[in-house]
């Protein structure tokens, strides 16, 4: 076990904040195989290479994480996170800023109150939603886990293997309408603002929603 922590033993004034600052930087290596868990009040965290469940919290910074094998969670209240090479199931989430998540192997749930989401090559469902921004999601060959995507404020755009059986989900309540390039089986009445249909035999759901912009549902 590796414990590292930084507290400030003194009273709290006013001028103190304004004029005595403290900053801390700490690089940790550990050996490979290792569970982590990083909590600070004000910073950025970065996690590489590591083969363990990573836990990750940040009250204001970026959060930045490669080559993990094992199940993630990162969140912060005021940054950007952004992962790649993740094998295991991952939550994200942030209050303020852009989330970007390529090639993670397992589940992904990912959720911003105020950017964008960039999604490429996950191989299980995802659950990605945002109040202020656009959706960008590719899913890998093969994925037919469904999931919903989800924006107040932006269009989605998203790929899926052709070959997979999923039921569709796809609509838009103002700003653009909906299209696909998918061979998707229409139930219902056919709206420009609306897809709801089958791909292939049917299956798991994929929905898609926006408030603000458009929806776009393309092939691999």
């Amino acid at each position: 076990m590796v414990r590292v922590r930084a507290f400030r033993y003194s009273s709290w004034h006013f001028f103190d904040f304004l004029f005595d600052y403290l900053w801390l930087h700490y690089e940790v290596r550990v050996p490979k195989a290792t569970v982590i868990e990083i909590k600070t009040g004000g910073g950025d965290i970065n996690a590489y290479s590591l083969t363990g469940r990573a836990d990750l919290k940040t009250l204001g910074g970026p959060i930045e994480v490669s080559h993990l094998t094992g199940d993630l969670r990162a969140f912060t209240s005021g940054g950007s996170i952004r992962v790649q090479r993740i094998q295991g199931d991952t939550e994200l989430e942030t209050y303020g800023g852009g989330i970007e998540a390529i090639s993670v192997d397992g589940r992904l749930k990912v959720h911003t109150s105020g950017g964008w989401v960039r999604i490429d090559g996950v191989t299980g469902r995802v659950d990605a939603s945002t109040w202020g921004g656009s959706i960008q999601a590719i899913f890998s060959k093969g994925n037919a886990r469904g999931g919903v995507l989800e924006t107040s404020g932006g269009s989605i755009y998203a790929k899926v293997d052709p070959a997979a059986n999923l039921d569709v989900d796809a609509s838009t309540s103002g700003g653009g309408g909906v299209s696909t390039g998918l061979p998707v089986r229409v139930a219902g009445a056919i709206s420009p603002h609306a897809v709801r249909g089958t791909l292939g035999s049917g299956g798991e759901l994929l929905r898609l929603h926006t408030s603000g912009g458009s929806v776009r549902l393309d092939a691999l």
